[in-house]
């Protein structure tokens, strides 16, 4: 399957917020390195598409009334970070540390 059909369907399944052209869009580097991520699981097949799905919903559900379309890409992350954990790409502590550690580089780095 080729990449453009591939992100189509992902936007599709995950109503990714798209421009006029039907193009994913982002607003900052990160979301985009984190949409990427996720297709690079799925190609990589640690997961399907309809289960990230589910585990975006749930995470979207979860945040309730408090989202807004400017979190959107924090829930993506948020269920990649989930789904990893789940199928055991990476223990949750680990997760943990590793986010601790990016973090402490980020504020170091400003």
């Amino acid at each position: 399957m080729n990449k453009k059909k591939v992100i189509a369907q992902l936007a599709e399944l995950t109503d990714a917020p798209v421009d006029v052209n039907h193009e994913i869009t982002f607003q900052s580097p990160w979301e985009a390195k984190a949409f990427a991520l996720v297709v690079q699981l799925h190609q990589e097949k640690h997961y399907e598409w309809n289960e990230w799905a589910e585990q975006l919903s749930a995470e979207i559900k979860r945040a309730g009334e408090k989202q807004s379309g400017e979190d959107y890409y924090h829930l993506w992350l948020k269920a990649a970070e989930s789904l990893v954990v789940k199928k055991g790409l990476c223990g949750e502590n680990e997760l943990l540390n590793k986010k601790e550690r990016l973090d402490a580089l980020q504020n170091n780095a400003n």
